[in-house]
C-alpha cells in the first residue's frame, strides 16, 4: 500500500483553480491513500475541497485527515510532538505501508520536523518535495557529514507532549468565523446565533438573497461544532435531476441501472456524523420532498438497487434564497418536511443594507487574492467610495466579481475605473396597454381591492388607508364592484 503524508497548505486551498502541491503530486503518482494533516481546524475546509476533487478526479483514492494540532506552527517545541504522536497513529493504523512525505506544503517548522522524523527513524519513509513548476524531487541524505538524529525514548516524547497540550487546553477557546466579515448589527447578530447554536443537532434554516453569505454561515457552524472532523457535504438541490435524486442522497449498488459501474455512497453515507447542507431547498421538487423527509424523520434509508437498510447521523443545515413559507401556502412545498428543517432561522442582510461591511468585505477578497498570486494590492479610495455607494444587487458575489476583474489591471492599487460592475437590466416599470384596451373598474381596481384586504387580513379601514381613500367610500365603491359582478354574472 502506497501511502502519501503530507500537511495543507495555504496554496493547496484552491484545487478547482491552482492545483498546488499535492494535488500535482497525485497527478504524477499513484497512492492508495492521501493522509492530509492539519495544524488548525481553519484546514478542515480544504481538506474537505481537496478530497470532493479526489472523490472526482481519482475515485479509487482514499483521502483521510490527520489532526496534528499545534498552537503555534512556526514553534519546534509545539510542532515536533503534534506530528510525532499524528504519525505514530497513522504507523499504528496501516503498519508497514510504503510511506512517501510532502516537504512542499506547510510551515518551514514543519519541513524540518518531516526530517527529524525521518532521520531519527520514527518513520521509514521517502522524501519529496514539488518545485514552483510542478516538478517532483527527492530529498536525499547522501552526504557523510550529514548530522544524524537521535531517537528519543517514546515515553519521553509522549510526557513532553501531554505536559504541552494540557497547557494549551487551559487557554481560553473561541469560535472562528473566519470568512464571516463585518460588523454591522445584523451580522453581529448572525455571529451570535452561530455561537448559540453550533454545538447542537438543531436543524437550522438559513434565509437570504442570493450572494449575501448562506454558504459561509452553515461552514462556520460546521466546523465549529463536535461535527467538525466529519464531512460537511454541500448539495444544491435545483441541480439533482429527478431521476438521480434517490442515487445521488442516498446512493446505488453496482448494477443498480445503466452506468452503474460500481458502488456509490451517497451524499447521507458520506456526511454520516457530519453535516448536509441542502442549499436551495426550494428548488426540490415535491416528489422528492417525500423521500427526503424519510431520512430525516428516522436517519434510515436503502441504496438503488439495495436490499439492506442503513442508517446514518447528519446534522441538516438548510438554506434558500425563496419564500418557504409562501411556497408551504401555495402547497408546493410539503409543511411536514417544513416543521423538519426549519426549527430556528438565520436571517443574512442583502450588503446594501450593511454599511461599511461592504469595504471590509472588500479589504478581505483582496487579501485572499494577494495571498494566491503572491502580490500586494491595495483598495483605492475611488473604489472604497464606489463600494459604499453602489447597492451591489448580486451581493458579494457581484462585489468578488468586479473586484476580481480589477485586480488583474497593472499597478498595486485597485482603481474604481477598472471595476466591471455588470447588472441585469431592471424591468421596465413603463405601463404598456394592449390593442384591445383595459376594463378599468371591473378588472384592474378590484385586484387593488382584492390585495389590500387580504394584506389586513379583511380590515376595510386600514385597506382604505393603504389606497388612500376614505373608510366609506371605499367599502361604497366595494360594494358596487360586488352588485356589478353580481349583475355581470347573471
Amino acid at each position: 500500500m502506497k501511502i502519501l503524508l503530507t500537511f495543507i497548505g495555504d496554496n493547496d486551498c484552491y484545487p478547482n483553480e491552482n492545483p498546488g502541491a499535492i494535488l500535482s503530486i497525485l497527478l504524477q503518482e499513484k497512492f492508495d491513500k492521501v493522509c492530509l494533516f492539519y495544524n488548525h481546524d481553519r484546514y478542515l475546509k480544504p481538506a474537505d475541497a481537496i478530497m470532493r476533487y479526489c472523490e472526482k478526479h481519482f475515485p479509487g483514492l482514499e483521502v483521510i485527515r490527520k489532526g496534528a494540532l499545534a498552537d503555534n506552527p512556526t514553534d519546534y517545541n509545539t510542532v515536533y510532538p503534534a506530528m510525532y504522536k499524528a504519525v505514530k497513529e497513522v504507523l499504528k493504523s496501516y503498519g508497514n505501508a510504503e510511506y512517501t512525505i510532502s516537504l512542499t506544503s506547510g510551515t518551514p517548522a514543519m519541513h524540518a520536523c518531516w526530517i527529524f522524523l525521518r532521520q531519527g527513524r520514527v518513520i521509514d519513509a521517502r522524501l519529496i518535495q514539488v518545485s514552483r513548476e510542478s516538478e517532483i524531487s527527492e530529498v536525499t541524505f547522501e552526504l557523510d557529514d550529514f548530522p544524524k538524529v537521535q531517537q528519543v525514548p517514546e515515553i519521553k516524547v509522549e510526557m513532553t507532549r501531554l505536559a504541552r497540550e494540557n497547557k494549551n487546553l487551559k487557554k481560553q477557546l473561541k469560535l472562528t468565523h473566519d470568512n464571516i466579515i463585518g460588523e454591522c448589527p445584523d451580522i453581529l447578530k448572525v455571529r451570535e446565533q452561530i455561537q448559540l447554536f453550533a454545538d447542537t443537532d438543531i436543524p437550522i434554516f438559513i434565509r437570504g438573497e442570493s450572494g449575501t453569505g448562506k454558504e459561509l454561515v452553515a461552514e462556520a457552524i460546521h466546523y465549529n461544532s463536535s461535527r467538525k472532523k466529519k464531512r460537511l457535504v454541500q448539495v444544491n438541490c435545483g441541480a439533482i435531476p429527478q431521476e438521480l435524486f434517490e442515487s445521488e442522497f442516498f446512493g446505488h449498488k453496482k448494477g443498480a441501472f445503466t452506468g452503474a459501474i460500481s458502488d456509490k455512497p451517497g451524499y447521507f453515507r458520506l456526511a454520516d456524523r457530519g453535516t448536509v447542507f441542502l442549499d436551495e431547498i426550494a428548488d426540490l421538487p415535491k416528489s422528492m420532498q417525500v423521500k427526503l423527509l424519510r431520512v430525516l424523520e428516522n436517519g434510515s434509508f436503502t441504496r438503488v438497487g439495495g436490499l439492506k437498510e442503513e442508517k446514518t447521523d447528519v446534522r441538516i443545515i438548510s438554506a434558500t434564497n425563496g419564500d418557504l413559507r409562501k411556497m408551504v401556502r401555495d402547497g408546493l412545498f410539503r409543511d411536514d418536511l417544513f416543521y423538519r428543517l426549519v426549527h430556528t432561522e438565520i436571517t443574512l442582510p442583502p450588503l446594501r443594507n450593511r454599511g461599511n461591511d461592504s469595504v471590509l468585505i472588500a479589504q478581505h477578497i483582496v487579501e485572499r487574492l494577494n495571498r494566491k498570486n503572491d502580490k500586494k494590492k491595495s483598495l483605492d479610495k475611488s473604489a472604497a467610495d464606489l463600494i459604499l455607494k453602489y447597492h451591489w444587487p448580486g451581493n458579494v458575489r457581484q462585489l468578488n466579481s468586479a473586484l476580481e476583474i480589477a485586480y488583474i489591471f497593472p499597478g498595486n492599487k485597485i482603481l474604481a475605473e477598472n471595476m466591471n460592475i455588470i447588472e441585469i437590466e431592471p424591468a421596465s416599470n413603463r405601463v404598456v396597454i394592449p390593442d384591445e384596451g383595459v376594463d378599468l373598474n371591473n378588472e384592474i381596481l378590484p385586484k387593488y381591492y382584492e390585495a389590500a384586504l387580504e394584506k389586513t387580513g379583511g380590515n376595510a379601514g386600514q385597506a382604505a388607508r393603504l389606497l388612500g381613500l376614505e373608510p366609506h367610500t371605499f367599502r361604497a365603491r366595494l360594494k358596487k364592484l360586488k352588485s356589478d359582478f353580481i349583475v355581470r354574472k347573471h
